[in-house]
């Protein structure tokens, strides 16, 4: 028997929970209240119980103080929080501490019995040693819903495609489903939010889907089985065809408890996509494509909402003359090595796009995804270093997005930083070869220099080579080592008594003349006059 311990500062509360549970069927009793934390915590060192129910907010200790000291007393006991409040910062910590289970006001029955009951398995099962006969049936049992899930993943994700063709006798022995030759149908429950860049977050609320699913769904489909890829939850139905409206009325109630689930986590969205029914499970690949467009327009239709009918097409925008332009103006801003040009003309893409009647959501992230092929293609065609899983994790990113606006924003946001910070190398890298050409006029000025000698110093290519100086310095290469003997000569006419002809020849120059023509547009003033005018 498991003991039970329950903290709330109004009495009637506990005396709720206490009534709204069938304890003994659990293997469980009540072994005493408390109404404020230093009370639990109390209680919790004296009797240490196996679960603790607590608020979370009391007085004394609040429920995540209670959560952190209880764990020190036991490491092993269980918490389960009930709470009025949809603080994000609170359930970010619970879930850091390890909380069994988060359940809003008004507390459902059934949904602190589940909880319960699944801390009792947790509990029974490290606490127990289990038979060898109960080993083998949890193993099996593990290994079927394995099975299950396996066969959705590979159905969301177009893999092992020739088993929709198996008969469905095969199918259910095979991966143990009960499925009967009714309607099928594939649905995407879609979670939004860069909070879900967290795995313990995703793991929180899969917990949450597969109960509610489990307690939505059973009366009214035939079998079903949901696999969690990412931030979506892919779900198969097999229902008999009368039961449709039911099915789209549960699945509805799925999304809206979710919707209310999640409020608890920060900027977070569920949206739910149902793919048209098919009449056998060979054509689930239709329903499953039907979903995958659907669950995409939520970028321009809106978050929260039941999507499903037909979807419109995914048109070919990466073919068309804006899309045309776009890849003109982004060859040209990424030549630039200037993140503001890159910026600029991803701006105009978003801008454009969003303007543009009837855009479906599909097409946007499509043209996202062609927008950053377009950059890796750029980026290794000219040698710039970029990271070798900018893309996996741009699509990873791009999943969380929930709006056409926030996924231009990260697209933005994701080529610009990779691009800055690229180009910073890239600039350094060629200032090397600059510096090396640098110092070398700086100790050869007076020897005869060339272009083709500058970039063979520099292991560049002569045109390349003068293209990356002039931006580097703002002048051609023979205007720089001009601009070297220049000033040379304007330190030896102050600082020596030598003649006009002798410093011609120290600094590079064989004609006088030539010599003294150069020196007077680059100082407005004859060697001579220089002289008498500075030294």
């Amino acid at each position: 028997m498991l003991n039970v311990l329950i903290a709330d500062d109004e009495r009637k509360i506990c005396q709720l929970i206490e009534k709204l549970v069938d304890w003994p069927g659990l293997g469980m009793r009540v072994a005493g209240t408390a109404e404020n934390g230093i009370e639990a915590l109390e209680k919790i060192r004296r009797d240490r119980p196996d679960i603790v129910i607590t608020d979370i907010r009391m007085p004394g200790y609040d429920g995540l103080d209670l959560i952190r000291l209880g764990k020190e007393c036991n490491p092993g006991m269980e918490f389960i929080i009930i709470s009025g409040y949809r603080h994000f910062e609170y359930a970010q910590t619970a879930i850091r501490y390890g909380v069994g289970a988060y359940i809003l006001k008004p507390i459902r029955r059934d949904e602190l019995t589940e909880a319960l009951r699944k801390l009792g398995e947790k509990l029974t099962e490290t606490t127990q040693r289990l038979s060898r006969e109960e080993q083998v049936r949890l193993t099996l049992k593990n290994d079927g819903e394995a099975l299950r899930q396996a066969f959705v993943g590979d159905v969301a994700c177009r893999r092992n495609r020739e088993r929709l063709g198996y008969p469905l006798e095969r199918i259910n022995q095979e991966f143990h489903f009960s499925f009967l030759p009714e309607e099928f149908c594939m649905a995407i429950l879609k979670l939004d939010g860069q909070v879900f860049n967290d795995r313990k977050n995703l793991r929180f609320m899969e917990e949450k889907v597969q109960s509610a699913a489990a307690r939505l769904l059973k009366e009214w489909v035939r079998d079903y089985e949901i696999a969690a890829i990412g931030s979506s939850f892919y779900a198969l139905l097999n229902y008999e065809r009368e039961q449709r409206g039911n099915v789209r009325r549960q699945m509805k109630l799925l999304m809206d408890e979710m919707r209310i689930q999640g409020g608890i986590l920060r900027d977070f969205a569920a949206t739910m996509a149902l793919g048209e029914a098919q009449g056998a499970i060979a054509s689930l690949d239709e329903s499953l494509k039907n979903a995958r467009l659907l669950i995409e327009e939520r970028l321009v239709a809106g978050v929260g909402k039941l999507l499903e009918g037909k979807s419109k097409g995914g048109g070919a925008f990466a073919g068309s003359e804006q899309f045309a332009e776009f890849n003109h103006r982004m060859s040209k801003a990424l030549e630039s090595l200037e993140v503001f040009s890159v910026r600029d003309a991803m701006m105009e893409l978003k801008t454009g796009m969003l303007a543009m009647e009837g855009i479906t959501g599909h097409e946007i992230l499509q043209m996202t995804k062609e927008a950053c092929n377009l950059y890796l293609f750029f980026m290794r065609n000219y040698r710039l270093p970029v990271e070798d899983d900018f893309l996996e994790r741009f699509v990873s990113g791009a999943e969380n997005c929930a709006s056409a606006s926030e996924l231009f924003d990260y697209l933005i946001r994701s080529i610009t930083v990779s691009y800055e910070k690229a180009a910073k190398m890239k600039r350094q890298d060629e200032n090397r070869p600059i510096r090396i050409v640098k110092q070398f006029v700086a100790e050869h000025y007076a020897e005869s220099l060339t272009l083709e000698q500058a970039s063979g110093l520099a292991g560049l290519s002569p045109a390349y080579f003068g293209t990356v100086f002039k931006k580097n310095t703002g002048f051609t290469f023979l205007e720089y080592v001009s601009r070297v003997r220049m000033d040379q000569a304007r330190r030896l006419l102050k600082e020596t008594n030598r003649t006009v002809a002798d410093i011609c020849t120290s600094v590079g120059y064989s004609d006088v003349r030539y010599f003294t023509k150069s020196f007077t547009k680059y100082s407005g003033l004859k060697p001579n006059e220089y002289r008498k005018l500075y030294s």
